[in-house]
């Protein structure tokens, strides 16, 4: 669910990139009531054009799901990988 609500505000690159499979990691943090804390890249992907539409993508989101019961905690941080071919 959450790499869904991500990659749908993710507008990907049109500009002629590196050739071969590109990859951006983003940390996210979510509150219990699905507010975004906060987020960062945590491994970019070499090409500036994609780490910058992937941290536009973050900007975008602003509120998920509430999380589940099951997590403990006041917070949550995921991990989420945006892939370009």
């Amino acid at each position: 669910m959450l790499h869904d609500r991500f990659y749908g505000q993710w507008d990907q690159p049109t500009s002629p990139l590196q050739s071969g499979k590109l990859v951006t990691v983003i940390w996210i943090k979510i509150a219990r009531d699905g507010r975004i804390l906060g987020g960062r890249i945590a491994t970019p992907s070499g090409e500036v054009v994609m780490d910058e539409s992937v941290q536009a993508a973050l900007g975008r989101v602003s509120r998920v799901d509430p999380l589940p019961s099951a997590i403990p905690g006041e917070s949550w941080e995921v991990k989420i990988a945006f892939e370009r071919e």
